[in-house]
């Protein structure tokens, strides 16, 4: 009983935060737009309709028919599974179709924080849990997500359940991977853990996020309209795209040689910011990759699993193509991570001073880059240079953070079990 009403103080928190920011924005004349809601829902209704909902042009004139006025950007993005599952909200008005997803998305956000709070933290006292959940639900981008109706907050559900059940000393591995392949037919950038779960010999997850993943990119392209697949849309996430909120290596690169709404080019042109930021981006993957070999490969304790699985995760959203602020959210159960690993008892001292400050420094990226959102500087004048540098401050926050799990997992690797080393020890779940 105790641990249900718990549950409940910290869920509300965490959910209750991004909702109260909301209604605050609504009353100060700023009401959200749930601006990317609008292609979810038009991408179910061409599918309704037989039709492709990678086509820009028929999503355009859809959108126009509706009367619904919204920034088409690239349009629907996402693997066409997500598409399928849009259709139930397509069936209804729009305006019901964004309060149900938007309702769906808070209290899922909320129970997954509560949930992971309880089982990776069982000792830490109240105080410290209601600021770890107040945190959460204070973190940038999980606002940023509901007011520009982003999916982010769905796709956390099932990666945070889906990551704890799979780093666990006893990973419920069917379940587990089973989770993360439904995160990632709806965001790629969770289909990343494969690769540490490959490394650490854990077979079960790897089968089975593939055959969700795959199963489900079947069933949705054979039950797609003919030449629903056919079009550019994967390409497109590649283009260059100097948008303020695009914080993956691809929108640092494009913002100094290409001009943006918000910011000047500090080398126009001076060079194609495809191959430049398709270099920095394998270059980025291929050190994750050395820091994971040289120590999940020795070491598969579930110390290192997490923490393997959290610097995966951040590495593919630092370079993930035009992953966009919002999408830091799905970088919360990285933290989740290192923090059930490194601070049980939610306490921070285990950790050096320079891990304190690349963590400071994650938190600082984030919220600077949530003001600029909301302020901007000015485009020209003495302050463009730095104006434009200060455009991906949230990408160097995810930096910092890349940094303070590369350098946690390096020297967790090189640790031998200890005698009597319990999940108590380490933050995660006791053995069931």
């Amino acid at each position: 009983m105790i641990q249900r009403h718990a549950f409940l103080a910290l869920a509300s928190v965490a959910a209750g935060i991004p909702l109260a920011m909301l209604l605050i924005a609504a009353l100060a004349g700023q009401p959200p737009t749930f601006n990317d809601f609008h292609s979810y829902w038009l991408a179910g209704r061409l599918l309704l309709e037989g039709r492709s909902p990678y086509d820009l042009e028929a999503m355009r004139t859809l959108g126009q028919a509706e009367g619904l006025p919204f920034v088409l950007g690239t349009g629907y993005s996402y693997p066409i599974p997500f598409a399928f599952l849009m259709i139930p909200f397509a069936l209804l008005p729009f305006e019901l179709a964004v309060l149900l997803f938007t309702v769906i998305s808070v209290v899922g956000f909320g129970c997954v924080v509560g949930w992971w709070l309880i089982r990776h933290h069982p000792d830490a006292s109240r105080r410290r849990l209601m600021a770890a959940a107040a945190l959460a639900g204070l973190f940038p981008p999980v606002y940023g997500t509901i007011a520009n109706g982003q999916a982010n907050l769905v796709v956390l559900v099932p990666l945070g359940f889906g990551l704890a059940l799979v780093a666990g000393d006893r990973p419920s591995g069917r379940i587990g991977g089973s989770l993360l392949g439904v995160a990632a037919i709806v965001k790629i950038v969770p289909a990343a853990l494969a690769i540490v779960l490959l490394l650490a010999r854990r077979w079960t997850p790897v089968l089975a996020l593939s055959v969700v993943a795959v199963g489900a990119l079947i069933a949705a392209d054979a039950l797609a309209p003919r030449g629903a697949l056919g079009s550019t849309w994967l390409w497109r996430l590649l283009e260059p795209d100097p948008y303020f909120t695009n914080q993956s290596i691809n929108g640092f690169v494009s913002r100094l040689v290409l001009e943006s709404g918000r910011s000047i080019p500090l080398w126009p042109s001076a060079f194609d910011p495809l191959v430049v930021a398709g270099i920095a981006t394998s270059a980025v993957a291929l050190v994750t990759l050395v820091i994971l070999l040289k120590s999940i490969a020795v070491a598969t304790r579930y110390p290192v699993l997490a923490l393997g699985l959290a610097l995966a995760l951040v590495a593919a959203t630092i370079g993930a193509p035009k992953n966009s602020f919002w999408n830091q959210a799905l970088a919360l159960p990285a933290l989740g991570l290192l923090l059930a690993v490194e601070a049980p008892n939610l306490d921070l001292r285990r950790f050096g001073s320079g891990d304190r400050a690349l963590l400071l420094g994650c938190l600082i990226g984030s919220g600077v880059q949530f003001v600029l959102w909301i302020a901007p500087l000015p485009k020209h004048g003495p302050l463009a240079a730095f104006s434009t540098l200060a455009g991906s401050a949230a990408l160097y926050g995810m930096l910092a953070l890349w940094a303070l799990l590369a350098r946690r997992l390096l020297r967790e690797g090189r640790r031998r079990p200890r005698a009597g080393h319990s999940p108590a020890q380490t933050g995660l779940p006791r053995p069931s």
